[in-house]
């Protein structure tokens, strides 16, 4: 299969595609189609990056064969239902705008390295900003669907209340109705820089979706994965024979066999990256118990999926990972 993998400050992460083509699929488009044609399949890690000018061109092609100029909406309105993958949940299960905001900023490097956040306040006006790195071109489509999402999420989980004060976007376009409905506030095409504007105050407005201990024990995991060395050959060859040995987690024999090394030459590749056998597995299993629980299957499922011989074995091991319940997810 083509891979598409790049530098990272040119892509979006497989931890965002993949609940992206999950959404995808709640509108009838074919999500696991999506993931192929951009190279990813289960054995990738979630910090490996692909061409993010690829994933504008799919978008975008997706958007002209639907005829819907607005296909971002589309995409945030239908996102609505549940956060978009770990990065969602850790964001809109703390306990106020402002926290949200401040950990989307904190941690926009999970899902790309293409553009950065930023917060601001000044007076009684506050702006999230998004600016390109390296001055990387941008699509239309993932430009417009974070504020989209914003937007509505924020209006959401304050019971109506959030308001923005403006909208305003780089790329040429119209303020169609689209746009009202989405933002209830003035939107402008062909502006300096992308950004949503609003009272400061609302920065303080409480969300229902609260749940500050998950969304730390989140946070937690969010911080490991960003801080592993992003694209590591020697880690993310391991990761993908342990994914590909799933449900069955195979022995240091086994998984050493699958990269075509002795086992002791992997042990010896691990302690050089200061990582062990284990603690990948751990990692891997942890990493997509997450990605599971989030798309909504059973604790059973996801049990059985990553190979554990019950689901009360599976219970206590992500305790053990998170420190809390996999029901709590």
């Amino acid at each position: 299969m083509l891979r598409r993998l790049v530098d990272v400050t040119q892509g979006i992460s497989v931890a965002l595609l993949r609940p992206l083509a999950e959404l995808l699929g709640r509108l009838d488009i074919d999500g696991a189609a999506f993931l192929a044609g951009l190279g990813i399949d289960e054995q990738m890690a979630p910090n490996t990056y692909v061409s993010a000018l690829e994933v504008d061109r799919r978008l975008a092609e997706i958007a002209a064969q639907r005829g819907d100029p607005a296909f971002a909406l589309t995409l945030a309105k239908t996102s609505v239902v549940r956060p978009l993958g770990l990065f969602g949940h850790l964001v809109w299960l703390s306990g106020t705008l402002r926290d949200a905001l401040e950990r989307a900023v904190k941690f926009y490097a999970m899902v790309t390295r293409r553009t950065t956040l930023v917060l601001e306040e000044r007076g009684a006006i506050a702006t999230i900003r998004s600016r390109p790195v390296d001055n990387a071109p941008r699509g239309r489509i993932l430009t417009e669907f974070p504020f989209a999402s914003l937007a509505l999420r924020a209006r959401g989980a304050t019971d109506g209340v959030f308001a923005a004060r403006a909208v305003r976007f780089t790329h040429a376009g119209e303020p169609t109705p689209a746009y009202d409905e989405v933002f209830r506030a003035p939107v402008t095409f062909g502006a300096s820089i992308d950004e949503l504007e609003l009272d400061v105050a609302q920065l303080d407005l409480k969300l229902a979706s609260a749940d500050p201990i998950t969304s730390a024990a989140i946070e937690a995991q969010v911080a490991q994965l960003t801080a592993a060395p992003p694209g590591n050959p020697v880690l993310d060859r391991v990761r993908r024979a342990v994914v590909a040995s799933l449900p069955e987690v195979g022995s240091p024999d086994a998984i050493a066999k699958q990269l075509g090394i002795s086992a002791r030459t992997l042990r010896r590749q691990l302690e050089q990256q200061g990582q062990t056998l284990r603690a990948l597995v751990d990692d891997v299993r942890r990493t997509r118990a997450d990605e599971l629980l989030a798309a909504g299957r059973s604790i059973k499922d996801v049990a059985f999926e990553l190979g554990f011989s019950e689901p009360s074995a599976f219970s206590r091991a992500y305790k053990r990972w998170t420190g809390k319940a996999p029901s709590s997810a």
